[in-house]
C-alpha cells in the first residue's frame, strides 16, 4: 500500500521531485520457471481450455455489477434511516471491493478475455473506485509484480515512514505500535487514490524512484474525464438529494471500509512472518535468485480450500499462482496450485500457504510486530537466543 513516497539523500533530487533509481536485475531464468511454465501450458492444452475467463466469470461479473448498482441506488435514493444508510454503505463498499478483486484485476492483467478492448474496459472499471487504470498498470503490473518486496521499487510496501514494512526501511519510535494502528493506515488507501496519490504520480512523473512513461493527450484526457465523472456520481449527484454533511460522511465511510478491505487482502500475500525480503548489494545490482524463485519466496497463499474466500477475493488467495502466471485468469488458480506445489517440492522451494484467513491475519500481525521492534533490540534478542542454544 502506498500513501506518498519521496526519494531523498544521495539518490534523491531537488525541489521535492523524485529521482529515478536504477532497478535491480535478476539472474537468468531458472529451471524451476521453465518446468512450471511447461506443466501449466500442458494443463491447458490437455483440457482444451483457454487461459482467460470462462462463462462463470462473466456471470459473476453480472452479479457483482448488479450488487454494485443496487447498493449505490439504495444508498443515494432509497434509504430513510441511519441504519439503512449504514447497511447500504457497507454493501456499496463491498461491491466496489468485489469489482476490484474480480473484474479490474483480471482486466488490468489482460486475463479477463481474449479481446484487448474488453480487457481495457474491465480494467478501466478501476475508475469506478476513483483510481486510475493507467497508474495502476504501471504501479502494479510493471513494478509490484517484477520487484515484489524489493525496497523502494515495490510501492505496495512504501508508506512514507508511517509503517515499517521492509527490513531496509528506517525504524522510527512510533513503529513500536504499528501492529495496533496499521489497520487505520490501511483504511485510507482508496481515499489517498482519489485525492492525492494518483495526482502526485502523474504530476511528478514517478512512482517512487521509477519513472513513468510520458503521458499522451489521450491518457491525460481519460484521467481527467474519469476523475470528473467519479466526482459527479460519488459526490455531486448524492448532494442533490442529501445534505452535504451526510454525503461527505458516507463518502469517507465507504472509502475507509473499502481501503481496509483491499489493503488487508493484498498485505496478506506478501507481508507475513514467512515472507522473504531479498536484496541486492546496490540498486542496480543482481538479485540473489532468478525472478520466479524470488516470486515464490516473497509471496504467500491463504485459505486455499475455502471456495467462498476464493470467490470473494477473485482468486487472490492464490497469490503465488497469480504472480507466476498473471496473464492467466483467476478462475484457473485453484487447479494450477497443485502443479505449482508439486514443482516447488521438486525444486526444494518453500511454498508458503496459510490454511485459513485467520492464520494469515495472525502471520501478518506478527510480521508488523517484528518489523516494529527496533533493529538493535532484535539483534540483542537473537544473540541471547543463540547463546542459550550454545549452552544447552
Amino acid at each position: 500500500m502506498k500513501l506518498w513516497t519521496k526519494v531523498s539523500g544521495p539518490h534523491g533530487s531537488h525541489n521535492g521531485k523524485e529521482a529515478a533509481l536504477p532497478p535491480p536485475r535478476f539472474p537468468a531464468r531458472s529451471a524451476f520457471h521453465a518446468t512450471v511454465k511447461q506443466r501449466v501450458a500442458q494443463y491447458f492444452v490437455a483440457r482444451h481450455l483457454a487461459t482467460t475467463g470462462d462463462w462463470g466469470l462473466f456471470v459473476k461479473t453480472g452479479v457483482i455489477l448488479a450488487w454494485l448498482a443496487g447498493s449505490y441506488g439504495l444508498l443515494v435514493f432509497g434509504v430513510t434511516s441511519w441504519l439503512g444508510a449504514l447497511l447500504a454503505g457497507v454493501a456499496l463498499a463491498q461491491g466496489l471491493a468485489l469489482v476490484g478483486f474480480n473484474i479490474v484485476h483480471d482486466g488490468a492483467h489482460e486475463s479477463y478475455a481474449h479481446s484487448a478492448t474488453i480487457n481495457r474496459l474491465m480494467g478501466g472499471m478501476l475508475n469506478v473506485l476513483g483510481g486510475s487504470q493507467w497508474v495502476w498498470r504501471h504501479k502494479h503490473n510493471r513494478l509490484h509484480h517484477v520487484y515484489t518486496n524489493i525496497h523502494p521499487f515495490d510501492e505496495d510496501i512504501e508508506t512514507y515512514g508511517l509503517l515499517r514494512m521492509h527490513p531496509a526501511q528506517p525504524w522510527r519510535p512510533w513503529h513500536r505500535w504499528q501492529h495496533v494502528y496499521a489497520w487505520a493506515v490501511y483504511s485510507v488507501l482508496t481515499l489517498s487514490w482519489v485525492t492525492v496519490s494518483d495526482v502526485h504520480k502523474l504530476v511528478s512523473g514517478h512512482i517512487g524512484p521509477s519513472p513513468l512513461p510520458t503521458l499522451t493527450v489521450t491518457d491525460v484526457s481519460i484521467v481527467c474525464v474519469t476523475k470528473l465523472l467519479y466526482v459527479g456520481y460519488a459526490l455531486l449527484l448524492p448532494w442533490w438529494w442529501h445534505p452535504w454533511q451526510h454525503v461527505l460522511l458516507a463518502f469517507v465511510g465507504v472509502h475507509l471500509l473499502l481501503g481496509l478491505t483491499l489493503s488487508v487482502v493484498f498485505q496478506l500475500a506478501h507481508t507475513t512472518e514467512h515472507s522473504a525480503f531479498p536484496t541486492s548489494a546496490e540498486p542496480a545490482g543482481v538479485m540473489p535468485t532468478p525472478w520466479a524463485v524470488h516470486t515464490v519466496a516473497t509471496t504467500a497463499n491463504f485459505a486455499p480450500r475455502n471456495p467462498l474466500v476464493a470467490w470473494y477475493v477473485g482468486g487472490l488467495n492464490f497469490q503465488i499462482e497469480h504472480h507466476l502466471f498473471a496473464r492467466i485468469s483467476h478462475v484457473h488458480y485453484p487447479a494450477l496450485s497443485a502443479i505449482v506445489v508439486a514443482t516447488c517440492q521438486e525444486y526444494a522451494l518453500t511454498y508458503v500457504c496459510y490454511p485459513t484467513v485467520h492464520a494469515a491475519l495472525a502471520g501478518h500481525y506478527r510480521f508488523l510486530r517484528r518489523m516494529g521492534r527496533r533493529p538493535a533490540d532484535v539483534c540483542r534478542t537473537l544473540g541471547a537466543v543463540q547463546k542459550a542454544q550454545e549452552g544447552m
